[in-house]
């Protein structure tokens, strides 16, 4: 017996439940269903939290995102890549990856979820602002960034919660903390010695307490 559309949805609602805030799963499946996604939950990747491949040689449109994300956190990322897939399908590739289009267009795909208030009100304060002008990465806004970051069950140590001088380890390369500037701190390789900018709110894999 054929599945009709609609059952198809229903469908895969149920298996994105577990990801998303509750009342946001049937709208995330009605769009990947309706645009013909291919859709994955990703294991943990330390360079991002989520992607787009355009359609290539028959395959279809393609978007993943990491598992381990909260679920408002996994639902930005989620429209993020959607705002990407539609951007494609109007603009193809002659317009910026990040640019007013994409803007837009996430800004449109995000809007019908605000206007059903069911996100906390801190999440959604912090996804208005975001809308004002959404940067590459829900990370780039330090607003949003910690207002997701609130709903990790596991929250981790990050550079800025370091005192100077402390010795920590970031993808497996040690460093040394040095002076704060605006957002990032001046951080020294202790493998090559070198002086690297890095951002406050990076999450750090491990303090050393030894040193």
């Amino acid at each position: 017996m054929k599945v009709s559309s609609s059952e198809k949805i229903v469908q895969f609602s149920e298996t994105l439940r577990p990801f998303l805030p509750s009342g946001t799963e049937y709208y995330v499946a009605k769009f990947l269903i309706e645009h013909v996604v291919h859709f994955k939950v990703s294991k943990k990747r330390s360079t991002k939290l989520g992607d787009y491949r355009q359609p290539f040689e028959g395959e279809p449109h393609r978007i993943s995102v990491n598992g381990d994300l909260n679920q408002y956190a996994f639902l930005v990322t989620t429209i993020h890549e959607m705002a990407h897939l539609t951007t494609f399908d109007k603009f193809g590739n002659r317009v910026k990856s990040h640019g007013k289009e994409w803007k837009a267009e996430f800004a449109d795909l995000f809007q019908p979820i605000v206007e059903r208030d069911i996100l906390p009100s801190d999440v959604t304060m912090a996804v208005n602002n975001y809308l004002k002008n959404a940067k590459a990465a829900s990370c780039s806004d330090e607003r949003l960034y910690r207002v997701l970051r609130r709903y990790n069950k596991n929250k981790g140590i990050l550079v800025e919660h370091l005192e100077m001088g402390a010795i920590f380890e970031i993808k497996g390369r040690a460093f040394q903390l040095g002076k704060k500037l605006r957002k990032r701190y001046e951080c020294k390789d202790l493998a090559n010695g070198k002086t690297y900018r890095v951002l406050g709110l990076a999450e750090i894999d491990k303090l050393r307490e030894d040193e």
